[in-house]
């Protein structure tokens, strides 16, 4: 797709050369040497994607960008900057930029940037299409850009990587992305943690990949291999040394400190790290992800999600990650056939995720902590206190009630009212009374 950019850069050559690469890209490009130009453009409305550098006539981008941001939230931001320090990373961080550049940078970089930026202009209206099918990994948003860097880079490499993450954040696809990516691809990639045999696994992996999934439950013999292993492949030339990926949800620094995993094993294996964001962290790839994982169940069949049942599960807390999400939208679509999945539906089946036994278990802890609170209140009555002893206990389930219906409806209050069935104005009078943001 083609984007209109905003481009602000005050050397004119490098201004030109980035309009001619992003003109022949496709794209229309707005030009200016002026943050405070750039700044007026935005507010006005004009342009779906900024491209700027840091320091222009003396003026840092960074003191425009909280107006921009907040008058035009959605729209992406990508900084170039020779100033490669980490302030200016750490500043781009705070101010949710899409993708830092530093100087020098090579041009298709740029585009490619400029590219990734206009897919998540509005992710909702980037419907699943037969090329995001072929996509190793679904996603455009900010935490992913630096895991597809990193694929792209170690993948070439002979360094052994170390891939961390939560549960369900990917690991094994990553895995196989940094085999499929690089000059292993011809060679094998196996599934091995059993090292005791070095000639013989030498020979199985025959230059590729070995990958170890949960490296942190290798037993202490298998650490002992592992070691011996990659100590034989040093005298391997280069282009023929098997590679050790591996992957682990724990934290492998605390378990040498506790003597269960070995130190200098680490020190082997962690040479190149690519570290997995939660679901949580990742914002509107849920939709993307939501939508792919349908496509996939029914084989293409143009079933969709209703908006909102979309946005409840952006809004849920995926303890599983991506996976549970793959899990769940699984499960709508062999359980319901209507073409549309509905907000209802999502709902439902959300509910049921909590085992019946842990329900029970923490109702019966929630009713011992009332119980302990109540015993509380009423042990120092104070007659003079503005909230009788009934109010007080009230608001505790009140506002924890409201609270978590408006983020169910993301904010919704008709919505939240529908949900919690009182009166929409009752829910308003609550909101002022409790306080509620």
């Amino acid at each position: 797709m083609k984007y209109d950019v905003l481009l602000a850069e005050d050397d004119d050559s490098i201004r030109l050369v980035l309009s001619k690469a992003l003109s022949r890209a496709g794209h229309s490009v707005k030009a200016t040497d002026n943050p405070e130009t750039l700044r007026k453009w935005a507010l006005a409305g004009t342009g779906d994607i900024i491209l700027t550098d840091v320091m222009m006539g003396g003026h840092e981008v960074f003191d425009s960008l909280p107006d921009v941001m907040e008058a035009r939230p959605d729209i992406p931001v990508i900084i170039i900057s020779a100033n490669n320090t980490v302030n200016t990373a750490i500043k781009s961080g705070q101010h949710q930029v899409f993708e830092y550049i530093p100087k020098p940078f090579e041009l298709t970089d740029v585009v490619q940037a400029v590219a990734r930026a206009g897919q998540s202009v509005n992710p909702r209206k980037n419907r699943i299409s037969a090329e995001l099918g072929k996509l190793p990994m679904i996603g455009r948003s900010t935490a992913m850009q630096p895991i597809y860097r990193a694929i792209s880079r170690f993948a070439s490499g002979n360094l052994p990587v170390l891939i961390s993450g939560a549960v369900g954040t990917g690991k094994d696809v990553v895995a196989k992305l940094l085999h499929d990516g690089g000059p292993r691809r011809d060679r094998p990639f196996l599934r091995h943690s059993d090292f005791s045999n070095l000639s013989l696994t030498l020979q199985k992996v025959n230059g590729g990949d070995i990958y170890i999934d949960e490296i942190a439950g290798l037993s202490t013999e298998q650490q002992d291999g592992l070691l011996a292993f990659m100590t034989e492949s040093e005298q391997i030339s280069p282009d023929r040394r098997p590679r050790i990926l591996s992957a682990t949800r724990k934290n492998l620094r605390e378990l040498t400190k506790k003597g269960t995993f070995r130190d200098d094993l680490l020190f082997r294996i962690n040479v190149a790290e690519i570290r997995l964001p939660n679901l949580q962290s990742r914002g509107d790839d849920v939709y993307e992800l939501a939508e792919y994982f349908l496509a996939q169940e029914t084989g293409g069949a143009t079933r969709r999600f209703q908006s909102d049942a979309l946005d409840m599960l952006k809004r849920h807390k995926w303890s599983g990650n991506v996976r549970e999400l793959e899990n769940l939208v699984r499960r709508l679509a062999l359980l319901y056939s209507d073409d549309v999945i509905t907000l209802d539906m999502v709902a439902d089946e959300l509910s049921k995720d909590i085992p019946h036994e842990r329900q029970k278990e923490e109702t019966a802890r929630l009713e011992d902590l009332l119980g302990l609170s109540c015993r509380q209140v009423l042990a120092t009555l104070d007659p003079n206190a503005e909230q009788t002893p009934y109010q007080i206990a009230l608001s505790w389930v009140e506002k924890p009630l409201i609270t978590e219906a408006l983020r169910l409806t993301g904010g919704n209050k008709a919505k939240a009212a529908d949900v919690l069935g009182i009166h929409r104005n009752t829910l308003r009078t609550k909101i002022r009374a409790l306080e509620i943001d």
